[in-house]
């Protein structure tokens, strides 16, 4: 009788032993999410034709994109299973991998040092890195700029690794916005604009020009936390981007 009472309580010691392990196993994003009913997205505001604000509401494909991926995962696409969050280059991956948001939808560009922190969909858009001057500048080339020329990056961007290895000698400024970016070219106090093309050309008009060389090739993706507990949450993501891009026919050259 002893014996089977001491097998007994090992069987039970065992039993809730493995149900406290599993219940302190870390749940899945996916779950988490839909536990909470809605998904956080961290969204850029300053990046037009991707993420901004017109007339006082949120706008543009990665807002898009995002609402796309929630109605996905919510099979609902009532906006109360959405929010956004505003990123800037320089604190978007601190803030996924902070859990502030639950993925980034934020002009992200795919490289290899950000694959070690952070997990990349398939790329929904590709675009170049490509310099704005003044219309009278006769800057032709990132090559030309000197120690008297200022560049204006945008920080926590591939811009800014780009610039200080084609132009290394170049002064460079670090914007926080292309709005701020912009502003520097605008008032002379900068040379040149380094920048993704697709959102360089919604600040361009009569008095400035785009060099038509491309100084990089940049895939826009949707970030995840690296982690084994993003990996259904992203599977999802990747079959929203597959629908998005093959049924949606963007014009990324139309002026809002």
């Amino acid at each position: 009788m002893k014996k089977y009472t001491t097998f007994i309580f090992i069987l039970l010691s065992l039993f809730f032993l493995t149900g406290c392990a599993r219940n302190n196993e870390p749940a899945d994003d996916l779950s988490e999410i839909l536990k909470k009913g809605y998904i956080n997205v961290g969204v850029k505001s300053d990046s037009p034709p991707f993420g901004y604000y017109k007339d006082g509401k949120r706008a543009g494909f990665d807002i898009e994109l995002a609402k796309e991926i929630a109605a996905y995962i919510f099979n609902d696409s009532s906006p109360d299973k959405i929010q956004f969050t505003d990123v800037t280059p320089q604190n978007r991956i601190s803030k996924l991998n902070a859990k502030d948001v639950d993925i980034l939808v934020a002009t992200m560009s795919v490289n290899e040092k950000r694959k070690l922190v952070i997990n990349f969909s398939a790329p929904y858009f590709v675009t170049g890195l490509k310099l704005m001057v003044k219309k009278d500048s006769k800057i032709v080339s990132l090559n030309q700029f000197s120690a008297k020329n200022k560049l204006v990056v945008i920080m926590g961007t591939t811009g800014e690794k780009v610039a200080r290895l084609v132009s290394p000698n170049a002064s460079l400024i670090g914007a926080k916005s292309y709005n701020e970016a912009f502003n520097y070219l605008q008032n002379g106090q900068a040379d040149g604009i380094l920048g993704d093309e697709i959102i360089l050309k919604d600040f361009l008009n009569d008095d400035y020009r785009i060099i038509n060389r491309a100084y990089s090739r940049e895939y826009y993706a949707v970030a995840t936390r690296k982690q084994e507990e993003s990996k259904e949450l992203l599977n999802k993501i990747n079959i929203v981007v597959a629908h998005v891009l093959d049924e949606k026919k963007i014009d990324f050259n139309k002026k809002n």
